[in-house]
C-alpha cells in the first residue's frame, strides 16, 4: 500500500512537472513582417538625420481585448522583413521603437536617401512622431492601428509635415497568426504610405 502511495505521489508530481514545461513553452510571440517598396533612386544624393519621437499615451501595445488572447505576452516583437518582391528574413525579437526606427530607415534608404543617425551640420532632420501603434481583439477580429506625424526640421525649424492614419483588420484564425498578419499588413502599409518625395518638395530643399 505504501508502495502503491509513493509510486501515485510520483506519477503526480512528474504530471505537475510536464504542466509547467508546457506552460513555459507557450508564451505567446508576436510576430511583424515588413515588406518594403520597390526600390528607386528618387531622392538619391540627398541626405537626412532621422529620430524617432514617441508621443503614444500609453506605451503598451496590447489593448484589453488583445491581453486577454496574449495573457503572457513578453512585450517583444518578432521582427521579420522582405524586400520587394522576395521571401522575408527573420532579424530576431525587437523592442517596438526600435523595430519602428529599422523599418523607415530601410524604406528612405530604399529611396536613394543617405540617413544619418547622428546630427550633422547641414543635413535636414526626418522626424517620426509616433502617435499610436496597438492592437486589439474584438468580436473574432484583430484590429490593428497606428498613427504617426512625419516632420521635416530644418535649423530647428519645421519645414514640412505629413499625417499618417493606418487600421487593419483581420479574422481570427488557428493560434496568432491572423494577429501577426493584422501587424504586417499595418506597420508595412504605415510605413510605405508616407510620402517622403512630397516632403522635400514641401519643404522646398529638391
Amino acid at each position: 500500500m505504501k508502495n502503491r502511495i509513493q509510486v501515485l505521489g510520483l506519477l503526480a508530481g512528474i504530471s505537475i512537472l510536464a504542466f509547467l514545461a508546457v506552460s513555459c513553452a507557450t508564451v505567446p510571440e508576436l510576430k511583424t513582417l515588413y515588406r518594403l517598396p520597390a526600390s528607386s533612386n528618387q531622392l538619391a544624393g540627398h541626405e537626412v538625420f532621422f529620430s524617432l519621437d514617441d508621443a503614444r499615451e500609453s506605451k503598451g501595445i496590447l489593448k484589453e481585448g488583445a491581453r486577454n488572447e496574449f495573457k503572457h505576452f513578453p512585450g517583444n516583437i518578432i521582427y521579420s522583413i522582405a524586400k520587394y518582391k522576395e521571401a522575408g528574413f527573420r532579424l530576431g525579437p525587437y523592442e517596438l521603437t526600435d523595430m519602428i526606427k529599422d523599418g523607415f530607415s530601410r524604406r528612405f534608404k530604399n529611396m536613394g536617401l543617405k540617413v544619418l543617425h547622428g546630427a550633422e551640420t547641414g543635413a535636414p532632420e526626418l522626424k517620426i512622431v509616433l502617435q499610436e501603434f496597438s492592437l486589439d481583439f474584438a468580436k473574432r477580429d484583430w484590429i490593428g492601428k497606428m498613427r504617426y506625424e512625419a516632420r521635416l526640421i530644418k535649423e530647428g525649424s519645421i519645414l514640412a509635415t505629413q499625417g499618417i492614419s493606418a487600421q487593419t483588420e483581420q479574422y481570427k484564425i488557428v493560434g496568432t497568426k491572423g494577429a501577426d498578419k493584422a501587424l504586417g499588413e499595418l506597420f508595412t502599409d504605415a510605413v510605405n504610405r508616407l510620402d517622403v518625395e512630397k516632403l522635400f518638395e514641401q519643404a522646398r530643399l529638391r
